[in-house]
């Protein structure tokens, strides 16, 4: 036996394997997303930002077919309100409010605004939970209510609502419970404004 320094044992294997298991996890990883990402439909574009609006008159007329303008003209504005897009666009908006809460009740404001370029009828639908019960309306220019049972209550104006003009509705809702703004509120089949 020789009074030589011992040769060094060799390093188990297994510790080397261990210190490679995070990289291997990172890598079959990093394979998956873009193995995803090489399956996946395309995205739709983006709604929000700078859009493309055509040049020219902006209020059809009764009849009129739309036809694509040569020019575009880009712009970087902010986008408007829900209301402010259906009235510019030509259709009927409207907006729900409620304007005061009791024990048994609550009373509302709604306003439907006709941004087209002629008569338009209008008919909101306002969905409740089940605790909303009764409505009454009264409304200047008429208007005439229904309940689907369950909350759901449609109003339809008299006749139509002619071109640039306002509507407005105040109610009353019988309820038991708490609660005064419905969960879904439509014009003419598009999302109200409930504020």
């Amino acid at each position: 036996m020789g009074g030589g320094p011992a040769e060094p044992a060799e390093a188990p294997a297994a510790p080397r394997v261990l210190t490679s298991v995070p990289w291997i996890v990172v890598l079959l990883g990093v394979g998956l997303i873009v193995g995803l990402l090489v399956v996946a439909p395309p995205s739709a574009p983006p709604t929000g930002g700078a859009t493309d609006a055509p040049t020219g008159s902006a209020t059809p007329s009764p009849g009129a077919t739309a036809s694509p303008s040569a020019r575009a003209s880009r712009s970087a504005t902010p986008r408007p309100s829900a209301s402010s897009r259906a009235v510019a666009q030509g259709a009927v908006a409207a907006r729900y409010e409620a304007t005061a809460s009791d024990r048994s009740g609550f009373e509302a404001r709604l306003t439907v605004v006709n941004g087209s370029g002629g008569g338009q009828g209008w008919e909101v639908e306002l969905f409740f939970t089940g605790n909303v019960k009764t409505i009454e309306a009264s409304s200047a220019s008429g208007v005439s209510v229904s309940s689907q049972g369950s909350g759901v209550f449609v109003l339809r104006g008299a006749g139509p609502l002619p071109a640039g003009e306002t509507a407005t509705v105040r109610m009353r809702f019988g309820r038991t419970g708490t609660g005064d703004r419905p969960g879904q509120c439509t014009v003419n089949g598009a999302d109200c404004v409930i504020g």
